[in-house]
């Protein structure tokens, strides 16, 4: 992801098996039932997956229609190599790169805000505004947003409802939300604009999950 967020695992490659059964025996987040969450997340195993889909149960929060739901969960698959990590790959290492600030927050001492999360948050002011908004000291106890299921959730939709992506979600927009992810790398030919032609499959595929076809507008930003 970009600065605003994280960058997502430092290596996209896959492996883990898909696993058998549903994710919770038939419950649903809204329009998002187990079977098509399966659909989604098919590169983890039954037992994970079901961890997962109960963290986003948990949240209490449910998207407003199949095109929030494909937009949101194909950037999660995206950033967290379809859930199986929920910090990146290239952590403890990589964590002091996130330890500058442009707010008056500043890291707490011997802590890491590398990605974490299912939006990968980082950085200290973004850990220490998602904290102040759910009610946890984030700054000082990072490591919760990894290892709580619901608060790995919940950080991404507080970052997804803070920077105004429901909006165009919701309309089926998703090269917009890419463009308030990671603009500056993926979008208009920049260096990462393969790794968004990923993240668009993904989309894509997300959207055959909860039939609703081909996108209707431009995916691509």
């Amino acid at each position: 992801m970009n600065d605003i967020v994280g960058s997502g695992p430092c290596t996209g490659t896959g492996g883990g098996g898909t696993g058998g059964g549903g994710s919770s025996g038939g419950d649903s987040v809204g329009v998002i039932t187990s079977s098509i969450f399966d659909c989604i997340f098919n590169t983890i195993d039954a037992t994970l997956r079901a961890n997962r889909f109960n963290g986003l149960k948990a949240t209490g929060w449910t998207p407003a229609n199949k095109d929030e739901a494909a937009v949101f969960l194909a950037h999660v698959f995206h950033e967290t190599d379809g859930l199986k990590t929920m910090r990146e790959y290239c952590a403890p290492g990589c964590g002091p790169q996130y330890s500058g600030t442009w707010c008056s927050i500043s890291a707490a001492p011997e802590k890491l805000y590398y990605g974490r999360g299912w939006f990968q948050l980082s950085w200290p002011c973004n850990y220490y505004n998602a904290g102040q908004s759910l009610g946890i000291d984030l700054l000082a106890n990072p490591d919760i947003v990894e290892n709580d299921p619901k608060t790995a959730v919940n950080t991404a939709l507080w970052f997804y409802n803070a920077n105004g992506m429901a909006a165009p979600a919701q309309r089926g927009d998703f090269a917009a939300t890419t463009r308030i992810i990671n603009g500056a790398l993926e979008c208009n030919n920049g260096p990462g604009y393969n790794n968004q032609l990923t993240r668009v499959a993904t989309y894509k595929r997300a959207r055959q999950c909860l039939d609703i076809g081909e996108p209707s507008i431009n995916p691509v930003c």
